[in-house]
């Protein structure tokens, strides 16, 4: 297998880290995702949590700066956008070592945008779901209802957009920015991976 490196981003719920595991298992291929946390963390000189939860940060300085009129804005422009800089930078460094080893799945991060014009066979997925399907995930993994499940995937699809948008040169969620969107919610956990397996094997 020539150094292909799947990306792929997905909806909130749509069961997107699932299918890349399973896609990763199914070509024999390293999957990425928590692993790029701990890495990236001590690149960063941040704790794991930190980067965890900084792809699902809003970007803006409204919360930081709406109770406190005199607050220096600048300053807390400089210590926000230096540590999601920091995060940014160092997750940057740590995919491109990752697809420097060889052939895998890396899901979210913007690694599509990160590596597009690399000397890599990169493919972009884009993984998504009508809401009900997500609901009834999100809901069940989390143990919730189904109104505070759509409230959880409406705020994090937001978020990830948000951060996607802000780094990447192409719009989260629209078909410019992948080579291949799949409906989970039509094919399944199972069928999605299918469809994904196969067209990587038409493109090789």
């Amino acid at each position: 297998m020539k150094k292909t490196i799947i990306c792929i981003g997905r909806q909130y719920g749509s069961g997107g880290r699932e299918i890349g595991e399973k896609l990763a298992k199914r070509l024999g291929i390293i999957c990425y995702d928590k692993l790029i946390i701990g890495q990236t963390a001590k690149e960063a000189g941040l704790s794991a949590e930190t980067v965890e939860n900084d792809e699902e940060k809003p970007i803006g300085l409204c919360e930081m700066v709406s109770g406190n009129p005199f607050a220096d804005s600048a300053l807390l422009v400089a210590a926000f956008y230096s540590e999601k800089q920091r995060v940014f930078e160092a997750e940057s460094k740590t995919i491109r070592e990752i697809a420097e080893k060889g052939p895998c799945v890396i899901i979210g991060r913007c690694a599509s945008s990160i590596l597009r014009g690399s000397e890599y066979d990169v493919i972009s997925v884009f993984i998504y779901a009508d809401m009900d399907d997500r609901a009834e995930r999100i809901a069940a993994r989390n143990h919730i209802g189904t109104k505070e499940a759509i409230r959880k995937a409406e705020k994090v699809d937001r978020l990830r957009k948000r951060y996607f948008d802000f780094y990447s040169d192409t719009p989260w969620g629209e078909p410019k920015s992948y080579d291949l969107m799949i409906s989970s919610g039509r094919y399944g956990i199972d069928g999605t991976v299918d469809v994904i397996a196969k067209a990587v094997a038409d493109k090789m």
